[in-house]
């Protein structure tokens, strides 16, 4: 009671903000008015006008007043909002995806009433990694980009230790060159974090000044990921494990259980810490330290390129491992050692899987898949022909990289 209370009052304030005029007028109600939804975000747009203060009025489509002739009806909407004296292009934040919104917005100049609303729009929020756009084109001989993550900003790598970085995913610039060498995997924790041919480790605080490291082998590391805590793994030829508190200190793993290339690995706090590499000929490995592991059945002989681990936005207890693959394999397991095969449509390889609030999983012909619990899967409208090789998840995003500098987005 007290809490409706106190929305009734914040409601009867505004609406006195709304009416109570300082000598201004009035403005005509704004033009061009446009939403475009995101994950959990909608961004407003209209044709502003100088010397105008602009207020925002949105809520939820079912419940939003038919006319926004007048915005005080629009004030204190159950799942609503009111942003004030703002700019174009506004972002809302905080929406339930899959839920529609409408919004409308007026203005007034030196403090006068609000005038009219726009008439409103509406959009409906739904989860990243639904609907993709190309970002910028590199040059004609750009190389293969295999590797991608996301800090404070995103970094993609790949051939002849071509490197790129990005602040929002769409416009990238080349990075100076740190190595020659074909670089394979990327990872953010602290510290970036690239790893490649012949055992090269490569670290960054910023991703634009690139130290490189010793390995302790000159095998071909082809994945990278970290705990978030205490420890680095990276993957790759023949079984070759290396773990590093740091990034710039590495061993040996006491036993990685196999002598087959190891393309994929991922780590999870299920159980206290379950660590799972996935690689050639249906390999798969498991580790609760990232130190010791032990092989375990995958019940498929396809080649496993990778790896990811998450739990379901729409049943938050339901945690999954989902493995990817040649002949458009995918294997989910629930705890990393029980697993089920299924194919999913088409016959190319899928080399990359992520998650951020879904599974997205990419591959050749630039097919994209999303789920959100690792079986029932969703082929994405293609945005590429070229053959997609990494997916990184960034804030409410998703990136997807792959041949000849092909960069792909999702919000």
């Amino acid at each position: 009671m007290l809490f409706r209370s106190f929305n009734l009052f914040a409601a009867s304030l505004m609406t006195a903000f709304l009416t109570v005029s300082c000598g201004g007028e009035s403005a005509p109600a704004p033009s061009g008015l446009a939403a475009r939804a995101n994950e959990s975000t909608m961004t407003v747009s209209w044709d502003a006008l100088p010397g105008v203060e602009y207020w925002l009025f949105y809520g939820p489509t079912s419940s939003a007043p038919a006319s926004s002739d007048a915005t005080t009806p629009w004030i204190g909407l159950v799942g609503g909002g009111t942003a004030r004296n703002i700019g174009s292009p506004y972002v809302i934040s905080g929406l339930v995806n899959g839920t529609s919104y409408s919004v409308t917005i007026n203005g007034r100049t030196n403090g006068g009433p609000g005038g009219p609303g726009a008439l409103a729009v509406s959009a409906t929020p739904r989860l990243a990694g639904s609907i993709w756009t190309a970002g910028s084109t590199n040059p004609p001989d750009s190389n293969d980009l295999h590797a991608a993550a996301f800090g404070t900003v995103y970094i993609a790598a790949g051939n002849n230790g071509a490197m790129y970085s990005s602040t929002d995913g769409a416009t990238w610039s080349a990075l100076n060159f740190a190595t020659s060498s074909n670089l394979n995997g990327a990872s953010f924790f602290s510290t970036y974090k690239l790893v490649g041919d012949g055992g090269v480790v490569l670290t960054s605080p910023d991703a634009a000044t690139w130290t490189p490291q010793t390995s302790g082998t000159t095998q071909n590391l082809y994945a990278i990921a970290s705990n978030n805590a205490s420890l680095n793994v990276a993957v790759g030829a023949n079984g070759t494990i290396i773990t590093s508190a740091d990034g710039i200190t590495w061993t040996p793993a006491t036993s990685s259980a196999t002598t087959s290339h190891l393309y994929g690995v991922v780590y999870s706090p299920l159980n206290s810490g379950t660590w799972v590499a996935v690689g050639a000929g249906g390999t798969v490995v498991e580790s609760p330290d990232g130190l010791t592991w032990h092989a375990v059945t995958s019940n498929t002989t396809a080649d496993l390129r990778g790896v990811a681990y998450g739990t379901s936005t729409l049943a938050p207890t339901a945690t999954t491992f989902v493995a990817v693959g040649a002949s458009s394999t995918a294997l989910t397991s629930a705890d990393g050692i029980i697993w089920t095969a299924q194919a999913l449509p088409g016959s190319g390889a899928l080399n990359a899987v992520k998650f951020g609030t879904q599974f997205v999983a990419a591959g050749a012909g630039g097919r994209i898949f999303t789920s959100t619990d690792g079986t029932a899967w969703t082929l994405t409208a293609a945005a590429t022909p070229q053959t997609l090789y990494a997916v990184a998840r960034g804030t409410l995003a998703y990136l997807a990289v792959g041949a000849l500098g092909t960069n792909l987005l999702s919000k």
